[in-house]
């Protein structure tokens, strides 16, 4: 499906080692180039698709739950379905530079964290209301009903959980409302990366003078190492911490802050996020940081992505039980600190290292 790319990609790793603003050693420029364009080619372009294409069949399977409202195979192809875009949403929001700054388009997805259910709230607001229903006026309304934080409302909340509520028009208008704009929002950020639309690809492979966004090869860098850096805080202190008001052994537990706890795919999320940190990383940052010299601090970084990937994979599901349990306290408490482990490298010796400069990070809990 990237073949489409590789001329752009060549054009612009030409220019990028023609035109480096400052001066290197003659075997940086090559590896850096590589990485960036192998960053654009293997993950951030795919995974633009993985969420197009999972978003399309959401949308698709709700239009057949709303035709077969009294089938249960379709609710739970629909929920399957949901989970899919869901998955795939984790994996691209570790993205968060570029297109998905404009006009929200994160919030317009999933809107968390929820502390006082306001998603409910606004949904339920809108299914009692009168007002027309469709994809159209529901883009141009609160984010709370938009994306794929309202779905997962109406398709696992308990108090939603009688079949019958699909034989109601207005939430089947809403559903499908939903995933429209669900999928529009996906494919306009894939468009906006593509060659043949906003073509923020080729802002993204050729830093230099007159790119405003990337004005020098270290701020691509930066804005991949910052991406990592604000996704990893956000798994640690908001997906893992935040039930427990900061870390697992505080004492005290609120399993309902926990992000997708109706769907009950917290961990599943949280892994997902976790893996496509560790590859853009892997892509995207290493072949940098090896090239520039810095291989023990690879190896330790590598080693403990690693460790917290082995920390994770086996914590017990669905997260929305286990957190009450004290058995699982110790487990969820030795995940938490191999995130801390892995978090003061990424966020303090790997920009050293490589000299970049990290913004502001909301979800920095320090």
């Amino acid at each position: 499906m990237l073949r489409p790319f590789t001329a752009l990609l060549a054009a612009a790793l030409t220019t990028l080692a023609a035109c480096s603003p400052k001066p290197t050693p003659p075997s940086a420029p090559a590896p850096t180039a590589e990485a960036f364009s192998n960053t654009a080619e293997t993950l951030i372009l795919p995974w633009h698709q993985a969420f197009v294409r999972d978003s399309n069949e959401l949308r698709q399977r709700l239009e057949s739950l709303c035709q077969n409202p009294s089938n249960p195979g379709e609710l739970e192809a629909s929920r399957e379905a949901w989970r899919a875009a869901m998955l795939s949403w984790q994996v691209l929001q570790v993205v968060n530079f570029g297109p998905v700054q404009d006009g929200n388009q994160a919030w317009r997805v999933q809107f968390w964290p929820d502390t006082h259910n306001r998603v409910g709230q606004k949904v339920e607001a809108l299914l009692e209301d009168e007002t027309p229903i469709d994809a159209a006026t529901l883009a141009q309304g609160n984010v709370l009903v938009q994306g794929l934080s309202a779905l997962e409302y109406v398709l696992f909340d308990p108090s939603r959980a009688a079949p019958e509520q699909f034989d109601n028009p207005r939430v089947c208008l809403f559903l499908q409302a939903a995933a429209t704009n669900t999928q529009a929002v996906a494919e306009q950020l894939l468009q906006d990366w593509s060659p043949e639309g906003g073509n923020y690809l080729k802002t993204f492979l050729s830093p230099g003078e007159g790119n405003l966004a990337f004005p020098e090869t270290d701020d691509v860098l930066a804005a991949l190492v910052g991406a990592i850096v604000t996704s990893m805080e956000k798994i640690k202190n908001k997906e893992l911490g935040e039930p427990f008001g900061g870390r697992p052994n505080s004492g005290r537990i609120n399993p309902y802050r926990l992000e997708l706890w109706r769907s009950q795919l917290s961990l599943k999320a949280m892994q997902a996020e976790l893996a496509a940190n560790e590859e853009l990383f892997r892509v995207g940052v290493l072949p940098v940081l090896e090239a520039q010299g810095h291989k023990d601090l690879a190896d330790r970084i590598t080693a403990a992505f690693k460790d917290s990937r082995e920390h994770l994979a086996p914590l017990p599901a669905p997260l929305f039980t286990q957190v009450q349990e004290p058995d699982a306290l110790s487990q969820l408490q030795a995940a938490w600190d191999s995130l801390g482990r892995l978090l003061p490298l990424l966020k303090t010796e790997l920009p050293t290292a490589l000299q970049v400069h990290l913004g502001f990070n909301s979800s920095d809990g320090d």
